[in-house]
């Protein structure tokens, strides 16, 4: 069985690089070997090139720096029976992750769920906001299917206009007439947080909701929120979650991005 993992990367060097290589190493030790590896960069992330990444490895450039547009790219020279979606910041704990997704195929599940574990690393607001991250994939069962038979996906395309829901826009059609799985290995999930663009995405995210008439997202009730975090990070996710609150109502975004 072939296997081609798809990942798109956007940013500077200095917060990906190192994520990168992470993530081809631990695809290089997989029990199972990917078949191939595209990553999809834009003009301004081809830093790529110069990392030291497996040979199964083909990098590919876009025309703009847009996720979709990007995984769109990578599906139209797909040569694996089963696709894996890894974003630049997800890295596979287990080298049995691939087996895994596999062995879950071969029961009968064409959509195969990877549970995600924020890393909890870096400074005291990024720590507070995977907090919350974590407490939303736990409560809400949140995720899509990153492991999918080829044949399902083989004409379908990311829509580049949705954005930040495009993941779930993608699915929502297989998943009605598919059988879905989760797998027991886990993706460590090495989100960056920078306060304006995590307000100004969840901005966009509402605007967006609104426009495209997006059922309403799962809300975590406050009072879960104050009993599963740690008291050390509670300020912080009050914090960020009042801040969001307040952006979703008043940050200014340009029209080209929230429509």
């Amino acid at each position: 069985m072939k296997i081609t993992i798809i990942t798109p990367i956007h940013g500077k060097k200095k917060h990906y690089a190192n994520m990168i290589q992470k993530i081809g190493s631990r695809l290089n030790e997989q029990t199972v070997k990917p078949f191939e590896w595209i990553i999809v960069c834009d003009d301004k992330s081809t830093w790529v090139k110069d990392l030291e990444i497996p040979k199964f490895t083909t990098i590919k450039i876009a025309e703009k720096n847009n996720i979709s547009l990007k995984r769109n790219l990578a599906l139209d020279s797909v040569n694996g029976n089963y696709v894996l979606l890894l974003d630049s910041d997800q890295i596979p704990e287990s080298n049995e992750l691939i087996a895994d997704c596999i062995k879950k195929s071969e029961e009968g599940f064409n959509l195969i769920r990877i549970p995600e574990k924020f890393s909890g690393t870096g400074g005291y607001l990024k720590r507070s906001y995977h907090q919350l991250r974590g407490l939303y994939w736990e409560k809400s069962d949140e995720g899509i299917p990153r492991f999918v038979k080829t044949e399902l996906v083989k004409n379908k395309r990311f829509d580049p206009e949705r954005l930040h829901f495009e993941d779930e826009l993608f699915f929502e059609e297989l998943r009605t007439v598919h059988k879905e799985a989760k797998v027991e290995s886990i993706i460590i999930h090495n989100e960056g947080f920078e306060l304006y663009p995590n307000l100004r995405k969840a901005r966009i995210a509402q605007k967006q909701s609104k426009s495209h008439k997006i059922k309403t997202p799962f809300r975590l009730d406050i009072k879960t929120i104050i009993l599963e975090t740690p008291l050390t990070l509670l300020p912080g996710v009050i914090f960020i979650l009042g801040l969001r609150t307040i952006a979703k109502r008043i940050l200014p975004v340009e029209s080209g991005t929230s429509r």
